[in-house]
């Protein structure tokens, strides 16, 4: 098969007067004319333009410029910058596999932590965030990376009006899911649609899987430290899970071929588009914009609406596996402090959440609810009120795990599926080169 690759408390007791010093009203002036912080980040047209709003008004609060960097190729670029030499003051990624090795090779500065002199507390960080997101910014003992923007990808999407024809609701359970999906058969349609070309939404799929089967302490030692082997029976269960929803190959829209050679927006189209080729698209919460776009007639929560990923087994609920982009900073200086500070607050992350273009999800739960679009409003509820939360599994790993190793033998499964054992060996192998 052709290989596919996806696209890419503690409280510390700081005397009230430093505190001040760094975030309140005595903050030190920074002057106008002085250097720019200098900003690397993945987004360019209305993502780029969201942020762009949060930056000027940073800019209009603090006179502080700032200099934006916006590439797909973060990883070469920024790799290329921090081993010459001229790393940018801050970058905000997508990937945690890559914050990990960062922080490993000590190029990157602790956010909190055991020090006299933090960027940020960790009472702000408690002000402003759920412990959830907290821990998933923490890398030994201390935190590194502030999520900025975030995302759930344990939402599945679906047409009300063709739920009610077959006389079903939205299911909660994994059995209940299976049931939906024969309903769909017995019609005559594919009960799925999946990007399958695109890979990560495989990926998302097994992700929201293996955390029901295994629940959220073996999800990270599979992905983020390698503790749990590929070949694990966990593994081999939430692959038997996957199993369901690939085989037959009926299930699929367009079947293992079409799967394979179909890109996520086309396949979530598949479920909206006049004639339906599928029942059910289980991605991000952020494919509604796509709703909009490529549907305008539609109407969101009567046309379309999205459920939450069902659960499998009861002792760990519906976890939410969550994508997303964190802030990290390579260079301290008062300007970068004043940036930091600004994104880890309110006022920033109202901005963004609220901005004309490239509006995103925040972490931050201060947030109004009231400022979100219909849809990113069910989604931050989701993400805030998460009994569980997950960082995406795949952006955990290693690059040649998480969008190589893994995205490859995911395509395979889809195609070949009783080959499972043999393709967990490949990528148990990939990541025994990796960790």
């Amino acid at each position: 098969m052709t290989q596919r690759k996806r696209r890419y408390s503690c409280r510390l007791n700081l005397p009230l007067l430093a505190l001040l010093a760094f975030w309140g009203s005595a903050l030190p002036p920074v002057a106008a004319g002085s250097e720019p912080v200098r900003i690397m980040a993945t987004w360019g047209g209305d993502e780029e333009a969201g942020f762009r709003e949060v930056l000027d008004a940073f800019t209009g609060n603090t006179g502080i410029r700032y200099e934006y960097d916006g590439s797909r190729n973060i990883d070469i670029l920024l790799k290329t910058r921090v081993y010459g030499g001229s790393p940018p003051d801050v970058a905000i990624l997508p990937q945690f596999g890559a914050i990990v090795e960062l922080v490993r090779q000590r190029a990157i500065l602790p956010l909190s932590g055991e020090r006299p002199d933090p960027i940020l507390t960790w009472d702000e960080l408690a002000r402003n965030y759920d412990r959830a997101f907290i821990d998933l910014g923490t890398i030994d003992g201390a935190f590194y990376a502030l999520p900025v923007k975030a995302n759930s990808k344990s939402v599945c999407w679906y047409r009300p009006p063709s739920f009610r024809a077959l006389g079903i609701e939205p299911p909660r359970t994994w059995q209940e899911l299976q049931a939906i999906a024969e309903a769909h058969l017995r019609r005559g349609k594919a009960p799925f649609a999946i990007g399958g070309a695109d890979g990560w939404p495989l990926t998302d799929w097994f992700e929201n899987i293996y955390v029901r089967v295994a629940g959220p302490a073996m999800y990270r030692k599979l992905f983020l430290t390698h503790e749990v082997k590929w070949t694990d029976a966990t593994v081999v269960e939430a692959m038997r899970r996957l199993g369901d929803v690939v085989w037959p190959e009926a299930k699929l829209a367009g079947g293992a071929e079409g799967t394979l050679s179909t890109g996520f927006i086309d396949a979530f189209n598949a479920v909206l588009r006049p004639r339906p080729a599928a029942g059910i698209y289980c991605g991000g919460g952020f494919m509604s914009a796509f709703a909009e776009q490529n549907f305008p007639a539609l109407q969101g929560q009567q046309d379309y609406a999205f459920f939450e990923f069902p659960s499998i087994d009861p002792r760990w609920g519906r976890p939410v596996v969550v994508g997303g982009d964190f802030a990290v900073v390579f260079n301290d200086r008062p300007a970068v402090r004043r940036l930091i500070g600004f994104l880890a607050g309110k006022e920033a992350s109202t901005i963004w959440a609220s901005a004309e273009r490239g509006a995103v999800v925040s972490p931050n739960r201060n947030v109004p609810l009231a400022v979100y679009r219909p849809f990113k409003r069910l989604e931050a509820q989701q993400l805030i009120g998460a009994g569980g939360l997950v960082f995406d599994g795949s952006d955990l790993a290693p690059s040649a795990v998480g969008r190589d190793a893994m995205v490859t033998a995911l395509q395979a499964f889809v195609e070949e599926p009783e080959r499972v054992r043999e393709y967990l060996r490949a990528l148990e192998g990939a990541a025994a080169r990796s960790y």
